[in-house]
């Protein structure tokens, strides 16, 4: 019997999910897609304080599977763009933006085509040295998907966004550090190891303030100034006084490790 095409590990209370189609660099195919998104609804219980997502075989995701549509009958018996998007890669790309608790990337090897958008989806990308970002879409006549043209422009800018789409260009580890596609490289054969260790240790912090954070954060985009003042207003005021409030004050005051327990 084969190994599933996408692997659900716990550590802990940290929560991987782990593609693994490592003789296809990990690209993905309908079933991939299906599981991605099946894990990362598993994801979302309490009981898990942070998630991993990364690729088995020292590849992320090499974007979608291509042979999948080899021929004429597979093309015409395929869903819709519109459905396989929406129905499909959207769902899990969605679920890693809107779980309130931080999703990280460990990434090894190529980042490739909707590979970009299941990264740039993560709050926390930590990369091995030889890894690469490209979003290869121009290279076939089609344009980024699954989020990667927002994304991607709000996390470097229209112009590096723009070039790196139109030319198809392998943007390095140490370049995607740089321009802030990535927030750590690490030397290679480390990254899971080291991306662990880090979402252990976010772990420990206060889930629903730290999940409160990254929906603002995310959803600050979408808002102006003055009604982001509004929003974190008043989520502080439903936290100030919490049991975890209270308890981070206490450990504070007399210089211990705080447990936060969360709602």
């Amino acid at each position: 019997m084969s190994e599933p095409k996408v692997l659900f590990e716990e550590h802990g209370n940290v929560a991987v999910i782990k593609i693994n189609r490592p003789d296809k660099r990990n690209a993905l195919d309908r079933e991939t897609v299906l599981s991605i998104n099946k894990c990362t609804e598993k994801a979302k219980d309490k009981k898990y304080r942070a998630v991993i997502l990364t690729g088995a075989g020292g590849a992320f995701c090499a974007g979608a599977d291509l042979t999948e549509f080899a021929t004429v009958e597979d093309m015409d018996s395929a869903p819709s763009v519109q459905e396989s998007l929406h129905n499909g890669y959207h769902i899990g790309l969605g679920n890693l933006i809107t779980m309130e608790k931080p999703v990280f990337a460990a990434v090894e090897g190529p980042c490739a085509g909707i590979g970009c958008a299941f990264l740039l989806s993560c709050d926390v990308v930590l990369m091995n040295q030889s890894s690469f970002f490209q979003v290869g879409f121009s290279k076939i006549a089609l344009i980024p998907d699954g989020g990667t043209n927002w994304l991607l422009t709000r996390a470097v800018g229209y112009q590096q966004a723009f070039r790196m789409a139109a030319e198809a260009k392998r943007v390095s580890a140490e370049e995607c550090l740089s321009v802030g596609i990535c927030s750590e490289v690490v030397e290679d054969g480390k990254v899971f190891e080291v991306t662990l260790k880090l979402a252990q240790h976010y772990a420990e912090f206060a889930p629903d303030a730290i999940g409160k954070t990254k929906s603002l954060m995310r959803e600050g985009f979408n808002r102006s100034y003055l009604k982001n003042l509004d929003e974190e207003a008043e989520a502080q005021a439903a936290f100030v006084g919490s049991a975890d409030n209270v308890e981070g004050v206490m450990a504070f005051v007399e210089k211990r490790k705080p447990d936060f327990k969360g709602s």
